[in-house]
């Protein structure tokens, strides 16, 4: 997949930095042990700084991860966004957000991880999954994602579910792929990625005369069927 830059595609800001080792030795850590399994002294380790540097940079360990949850955000928005155009068609406007997604995953898969751990976690109760991808709180511009739902149920061409529900349909899927992606199971190729983000959409749009499938049209109860 192609990469926009260096400043979308990497949560570095100084590699060299004792404070940017600590970062990135948390994410790959927790991103494969969880919250949990990762404590200081490991994250200190795998920095190859003391305990002690760890808490000059951050009062405690869940100011850490808050911290990085914040900066990992940030990244991903800038990702899904690059280049968005609100002007497109619903459709569009959906596939490329989602299609964002992919990229996130393909080209960050220690910060995919950390975020699933993330709200798989206490750190992230509060933060339900459909606010994570539609909207961002106070970390900037929001996604848009609720809007194009909202307005693609206003346009009818979106079915009229729940947010959870339009999420499961169409979110879960691709982080489900981007996973096994990342843990070897499938090849992630454009082709694949494509036929993926097709699915999706039909998984949601709402069915009119032109695009229903022939045949799929109940047919009405026989007359001989018992209720």
């Amino acid at each position: 997949m192609n990469v926009h830059s260096t400043e979308i595609s990497s949560t570095q800001t100084d590699p060299g930095s004792k404070r940017e080792l600590i970062i990135q030795a948390t994410i790959r850590l927790i991103s494969e042990y969880g919250f949990h399994g990762t404590p200081i002294s490991m994250i200190a380790q795998e920095a190859g700084v003391g305990a002690g540097t760890i808490y000059r940079y951050f009062k405690d360990k869940d100011t850490l991860v808050l911290e990085i949850f914040k900066q990992v955000h940030c990244v991903f928005k800038k990702t899904l966004l690059h280049e968005y155009d609100a002007n497109q068609t619903i459709r569009d406007r959906f596939l490329h957000l989602c299609r964002g997604i992919f990229q996130y995953g393909v080209q960050n898969p220690y910060e995919f991880k950390f975020i699933e751990q993330f709200y798989n976690s206490p750190y992230g109760t509060s933060l339900r999954r459909e606010k994570f991808f539609c909207n961002c709180g106070d970390t900037g511009q929001d996604l848009p994602l609720e809007q194009v739902f909202a307005a693609g149920q206003a346009q009818q061409v979106i079915k009229d579910l729940p947010l959870a529900a339009l999420i499961a349909l169409t979110i879960g899927p691709i982080v489900f792929l981007v996973k096994d992606s990342i843990a070897g199971l499938i090849q992630l190729d454009q082709t694949t990625i494509n036929s993926t983000l097709a699915a999706c959409w039909e998984a949601i749009q709402q069915e009119t005369d032109t695009n229903r499938q022939p045949g799929s049209t109940p047919s009405s109860p026989s007359t001989e069927e018992k209720p």
